[in-house]
C-alpha cells in the first residue's frame, strides 16, 4: 500500500509543470482524474502534513478540496523558498476557489469571481483601500503590487480612488491575469497583457503601449552641467562638505522646466534650502524633483497630473544658491539615484504585427466585463 502511494506520487511529479525560472517561483498545475486525492498533489510539491491540516481547519471552505470530482483542476505555486503561496481550485461546474498563504494565514476569494468563457473574471469594489478589498476578494500581495505599480501612473490612489470604484481582473489560469481594468465615476483605465517571444508579460493600453513613459534625461535646456552627483562635495554656499544627492544643470533664470516624463504633482513649496521647489510622482517607484525655481507654472499644486513635457517652471536661483541653475533629483523608492547613469524605464509597444490579435482579444475581454 505505502509503495504503491509511494509510485502515485512520482507519477503525480512527472506530471508537473515547470517551474518559472525568471520570477523564481514554482508553479504546479494537477489535473483531477478517478480516484485522485487533493492530499497527494499537495504532498507531491514537497509541502508539509503539518501544513495540511492547518489549511484543512482554516475555514470550512477548505473541506472543499476533499470533494474533487475528474475534470477539476489544480494549481499550487510556491515562492522562491519552496513555501506555499498560492492554491488555485477550479472544479469543472463552479467558480475557482482561491486561497493564498502569507506564512501565517490562510486567506480565501470566490464570491467575486465569475467565469467568462474561457476566462474567469476577479471583481474588487472598493469600500475602505485596495490593499483590503483586494485581498478580501482573494488576490495575492503580488498581484496587488502589480496593480498599484500600473495604475499610479495615471491616478493617485490617495486622491483619485472613491468607495464604489472597481477593479476587474480577467484570468486565463495563469499566475497573472490576462487583463487590468479600473472602472472609476470619471474614467476607466484598461491594461492588457502580451507576451513578446521570449515569453515575457508586459501590460499595454488598448493601443499597444505600455502605461509608462520614457523618461528625457533632462527638463531643461542647458549650458553644461556644473556639479554632478556625489557623496562628498564642498557647498559653495556652506562652505562645507557634504553630499550632493542631486545633477545641477547651469542654465540661465528664467529657462522653462518641462516634467520628463508623465508624473503628479506631489508637492509645490517654497524651502530655505531648495528654494521654490517641485517634486513630481511617476508611478509608485519614482520621485523627481526640481529646485532653486525663479517661479512656478500657473495653475500648478499638489495633486495636479501633468503630462511629458508639460510646463512645470523657470529656472531661478532660491533658496541656498549661488547662481541660476536648476538642482535636479531621481529617486527611486526613495533612494537618491545618479540622473547621469540610472537606467530609467522605456516605453514599449506591441509589435505591429500582433497589433490586430491583440486589440480583437482586448475587445473581447471588455465586451465580457460589460465595459463599453
Amino acid at each position: 500500500m505505502y509503495k504503491s502511494f509511494l509510485l502515485s506520487l512520482l507519477l503525480f511529479c512527472v506530471f508537473l509543470s515547470t517551474p518559472s525560472a525568471a520570477s523564481g517561483t514554482h508553479d504546479y498545475s494537477f489535473k483531477v482524474s478517478r480516484g485522485d486525492a487533493f492530499y497527494k498533489f499537495f504532498f507531491s510539491t514537497g509541502l508539509s502534513g503539518k501544513l495540511l491540516k492547518k489549511l484543512m481547519a482554516s475555514d470550512e471552505r477548505a473541506q472543499k478540496l476533499n470533494k474533487i470530482y475528474p475534470g477539476d483542476k489544480f494549481r499550487i505555486v510556491l515562492n522562491a523558498n519552496h513555501e506555499l503561496d498560492q492554491i488555485i481550485y477550479s472544479p469543472a461546474n463552479d467558480n475557482p476557489l482561491f486561497i493564498t498563504y502569507d506564512g501565517q494565514s490562510f486567506n480565501y476569494g470566490k464570491t467575486s469571481i465569475q467565469k467568462i468563457g474561457e476566462l474567469s473574471q476577479t471583481i474588487i469594489t472598493i469600500k475602505k483601500s485596495l490593499n483590503y478589498d483586494a485581498k478580501k476578494a482573494g488576490v495575492g500581495a503580488e498581484v496587488i503590487k502589480m496593480m498599484v505599480d500600473h495604475f499610479s501612473w495615471e491616478m493617485d490612489f490617495s486622491r483619485d480612488l472613491r468607495k464604489g470604484d472597481k477593479f476587474m481582473l480577467s484570468w486565463n489560469g495563469e499566475k497573472t491575469p490576462i487583463a487590468m481594468v479600473y472602472v472609476g465615476s470619471r474614467k476607466t483605465i484598461a491594461l492588457f497583457s502580451y507576451k513578446n517571444t521570449l515569453g515575457q508579460k508586459k501590460y499595454f493600453t488598448s493601443k499597444g503601449a505600455t502605461i509608462n513613459d520614457t523618461f528625457a534625461f533632462a527638463p531643461a535646456k542647458y549650458n553644461r552641467i556644473s556639479s554632478s552627483f556625489s557623496k562628498r562635495r564642498f557647498h559653495p554656499t556652506l562652505k562645507i562638505y557634504r553630499s550632493h544627492r542631486g545633477t545641477d544643470f547651469a542654465t540661465p533664470s528664467g529657462t522653462p522646466i518641462y516634467a520628463p516624463a508623465k508624473g503628479i504633482v506631489k508637492y509645490r513649496a517654497t524651502l530655505s534650502g531648495y528654494g521654490n521647489v517641485v517634486y513630481l510622482k511617476h508611478g509608485s517607484k519614482y520621485l523627481t524633483v526640481y529646485a532653486h525655481l525663479s517661479k512656478f507654472a500657473k495653475n500648478l499644486k499638489s495633486g495636479k497630473k501633468v503630462k511629458k513635457s508639460e510646463l512645470i517652471g523657470y529656472v531661478g536661483t532660491t533658496g541656498q544658491s549661488t547662481g541660476p541653475h536648476l538642482h535636479y533629483e531621481i529617486r527611486v523608492n526613495g533612494v537618491h539615484q545618479d540622473a547621469e547613469k540610472i537606467k530609467l524605464p522605456k516605453q514599449s509597444f506591441v509589435p505591429t504585427s500582433a497589433m490586430p490579435e491583440f486589440q480583437k482579444r482586448a475587445r473581447r475581454i471588455l465586451q465580457d466585463l460589460n465595459i463599453g
